[in-house]
């Protein structure tokens, strides 16, 4: 009676994304649902941590100094932000969802874990009509961070600018997926334009960057039935810091926005739904506010190695290595 009212909703656990594995399969679940508007109530709730994680990590790690690079000074840095979602985003309340063909089957049983939450199944919840048919709703992953590397090239420009631009270039996972991701950004010291104000001794600069990170995995390619996450964060900050030799200590504050789009793609055979239905689950995951963040840069001859932190609901945590020259 289960199996009659299945909707095959493939979900993505997040741990597939976090380490990059190739055992991406062996993580995929499917939302089992009525219809389509609880499916996509349960997919929303289930992943919201890990649309939020990564949109937060797409906005960090462009800067490790307010100064910008010397006319074509340069450098090419490989970085790494992993982000942590909060406490609060590890279960949800099954109830608030207000569901049209499901309910629980112990209303005192209202909490499930969400893609970050712990690796214990959720509430069970039977059909509303008949209470014959059951769903129990999917474990968590135990996701306590996620990583975003990424690969950054700086270059120093005329009138104390510099322009940065990032990449992780497309990689295959044959049988599962890929992912890659790009972003532009540019740096400018305003200060020296300004009488009086250059004299202040610690760099201040603006800076504004935009990323976007595409990924598609694979469900059935004989049918073209794939998972794709798109994402894409914009930031705006304020940089300050001061570099006395070796060290550099630096900060910002801004503004900074992201936004994950995930969609079920390809053509579904949805029981009591419809049959060869295209494109049937649909959700986005939107973040912005004001964010800051301090590090601190070491730098050894041409060899750099930095470290910072971002203060927010999904902090961020972000290292990186490099070269740096002027």
């Amino acid at each position: 009676m289960k199996s009659h009212r299945r909707i095959s909703m493939i979900i993505f656990l997040s741990t597939i994304v976090a380490t990059f594995t190739v055992n991406a399969q062996e993580n995929v679940v499917e939302v089992l649902s009525g219809n389509l508007n609880d499916a996509e109530k349960l997919a929303a709730a289930y992943l919201e941590p890990f649309g939020k994680s990564l949109g937060s990590s797409l906005n960090n790690g462009w800067f490790n100094s307010a100064k910008p690079h010397g006319l074509f000074g340069f450098d090419i840095t490989f970085t790494g932000a992993v982000t942590f979602p909060p406490s609060s985003a590890k279960n949800f309340d099954v109830a608030k969802l207000n569901l049209e063909y499901w309910e629980l089957k112990n209303p005192s049983q209202n909490t499930s874990p969400t893609v970050s939450g712990e690796k214990v199944s959720g509430p069970i919840l039977t059909d509303k009509a008949t209470g014959l048919s059951e769903l129990t709703l999917p474990k968590g992953s135990n996701m306590q961070f996620l990583p975003a590397p990424v690969i950054q090239v700086g270059l120093g420009l005329p009138f104390h600018t510099e322009v940065v631009g990032r990449f992780f270039p497309k990689v295959d996972f044959p049988e599962v997926g890929n992912f890659s991701s790009w972003g532009i950004g540019v740096k400018n010291e305003f200060k020296e334009f300004i009488p009086g104000f250059k004299l202040i001794p610690i760099d201040v600069s603006v800076f504004f960057g935009y990323t976007e990170f595409t990924s598609t995995f694979d469900i059935d390619k004989s049918k073209d039935q794939t998972l794709n996450f798109n994402a894409s964060g914009f930031t705006g900050k304020l940089l300050v810091s001061k570099s006395i030799p070796v060290l550099t200590v630096y900060a910002g504050v801004g503004y900074v926005k992201s936004t994950t789009d995930v969609k079920l793609k390809g053509y579904y055979d949805i029981p009591n739904v419809g049959l060869n239905m295209k494109d049937p689950l649909a959700l986005d995951f939107s973040n912005n506010g004001f964010n800051a963040n301090i590090g601190i840069k070491i730098k050894l001859a041409l060899i750099t190695f930095h470290c910072d932190y971002s203060f927010g609901d999904y902090s961020v945590l972000n290292t990186g290595i490099g070269i740096s020259f002027r």
